[in-house]
């Protein structure tokens, strides 16, 4: 529960590597020129060529984990997949691998799906933050769709994305007292900063 923002690309295997380098880049501009003046941590590991994870503050992680249609399949046959059920919500659609990859490797699309909480951010430079670097990967890609609660990505404005997560904390505090009420001990939460 809580304000994120939740993203599905789709991109040319032979296209990650320079995508994720873009996006990479433009995490360590942010981390150097903004983050340290505000205070706020950023930890940018480069997994491999098509796997990047940022933590940015008190958000959660922003992952962009590009794999193959076969490797997201293998996943969900063993167990339940995020990524699969994002990407073929929930098994309505198929993956579209790639136009004759078997004689145009070239052409083999790789998939990421994700999502990035950002409900109990310090500063709402770290929402802006998780939105842009969403920005940048979704700007490469063939295949994108991108949900902001907060609505900053869509609109620009960062105050909707302020106000959704105050919204959202209201509603998770109401919902805390309510199991309070009911006899519930030990609730666990976390807090929301930004009223």
């Amino acid at each position: 529960m809580g304000v994120a923002i939740s993203y599905r690309f789709g991109q040319k295997k032979c296209a990650v590597k320079n995508m994720l380098d873009w996006a990479e880049k433009g995490a360590r501009v942010i981390e150097e020129e903004y983050a340290q003046k505000e205070g706020i941590s950023i930890k940018i590991r480069r997994i491999s060529d098509f796997k990047l994870l940022i933590d940015i503050g008190q958000c959660e992680t922003v992952g962009f984990d590009f794999r193959s249609v076969k490797d997201i399949l293998a996943e969900a046959e063993k167990d339940w997949s995020y990524a699969y059920e994002a990407l073929t919500d929930g098994g309505k659609r198929e993956l579209d691998e790639g136009y004759k990859i078997a004689e145009f490797p070239q052409n083999e699309i790789y998939y990421s799906a994700d999502f990035t909480k950002t409900q109990f951010c310090g500063k709402m430079l770290e929402h802006k933050w998780v939105a842009d670097l969403v920005r940048i990967v979704a700007g490469y890609c063939l295949f994108v769709e991108v949900n902001d609660e907060g609505d900053y990505y869509h609109t620009g404005k960062l105050g909707d994305a302020q106000e959704a997560i105050k919204e959202c904390g209201a509603m998770i505090s109401g919902l805390t007292g309510t199991l309070k009420k009911l006899g519930f001990d030990e609730i666990k939460s976390g807090k929301t900063k930004i009223k």
